[in-house]
């Protein structure tokens, strides 16, 4: 039986801005591959779009990143967008302004992982699965190990309507689907129980991971959320209910990944020429300008 991992191929490309410290090679590429956030299990149902991130400065950012229909919302808004991830067919493309913070890479890879998983091996899963994986990134640091922390808590949220409290307990959010968030259910809740299932699900126990995996997996073929739980966990609805309820598996939740054993290989920065930047920003202002996703 195969099993849905999670793994993210980056590539890296850094813009720096001339007024910092590396004023004489101020545009940087740099590749990373292998990043493995959720690797338990083969994602073989789907090949997975490697991601460009582009860092700008503020200044390149409002020339070839920023729509004038962006500046106009910063500005009667009183907000920044600092991030907009920008999918293709061949490659996906994330833009993100230099803010001297780790909030606007952050959430480019919490887009992307959503994005791969409504499109790509979780495509067909359940709406819980689908959103509690994904949301795990929601946060993530990358540590110059390679090692990654997942953040506790979701570091960025769904604007969201905030008359509509639907509450979700397990069988309500095991059986919510896409179709009844979009007609009255809170995406703001349904999202935070989707994470913490998810935690359950994966960073607690080995056994855990492998019936959390199973859950959707059934689901996905049709089984009805309560008989799904029963093969999956061998245990009812009502008593997997209780155990994820009481909450005092929060105690064995590891939020560290540690690195691969081996690192991948990352070659030397390489300045590029005028040419080469001016292309590479084209390309940002040419995604930008399709209704992309941004933070």
């Amino acid at each position: 039986m195969r099993t849905i991992g999670f793994l993210v191929t980056l590539v890296l490309v850094s813009f720096v801005s001339s007024g910092s410290a590396c004023a004489d090679t101020p545009y940087w590429r740099v590749s990373m591959e292998g990043l493995t956030v959720i690797s338990n299990g083969s994602a073989q149902d789907s090949a997975f779009q490697p991601l460009t991130v582009y860092s700008l400065s503020n200044s390149d950012a409002s020339q070839w990143f920023l729509t004038e229909s962006d500046k106009k919302q910063q500005s009667a808004q009183n907000m920044r967008i600092y991030s907009k991830y920008l999918p293709g067919t061949d490659t996906n493309i994330a833009a993100i302004v230099d803010a001297g913070s780790d909030e606007p890479l952050q959430s480019v890879l919490f887009l992307y992982a959503r994005s791969v998983l409504q499109t790509g091996p979780g495509r067909g899963f359940p709406a819980w699965y689908v959103i509690g994986v994904s949301d795990i990134t929601n946060g993530l640091l990358i540590r110059d190990d390679g090692s990654i922390l997942l953040s506790r808590e979701a570091s960025f949220r769904p604007v969201v309507d905030k008359t509509v409290r639907a509450k979700y307990d397990l069988a309500s959010l095991l059986s919510a689907t896409y179709k009844d968030l979009s007609g009255g259910g809170s995406w703001e809740e349904f999202s935070n129980r989707a994470r913490a299932w998810a935690q359950y699900g994966l960073l607690t126990t080995p056994d855990r991971r492998t019936h959390y995996r199973e859950l959707a997996i059934l689901m996905r073929q049709g089984t009805p959320a309560a008989d799904a739980v029963s093969q999956a966990f061998g245990s009812s609805l009502a008593e997997v209910a209780k155990d994820f309820e009481d909450e005092r598996w929060r105690h064995d939740a590891v939020f560290r990944i540690p690195p691969p054993k081996t690192l991948p290989a990352v070659p030397p920065a390489q300045p590029l020429d005028q040419g080469q930047i001016k292309a590479a920003l084209q390309v940002v202002a040419d995604r930008a300008a399709q209704q992309p996703l941004s933070h």
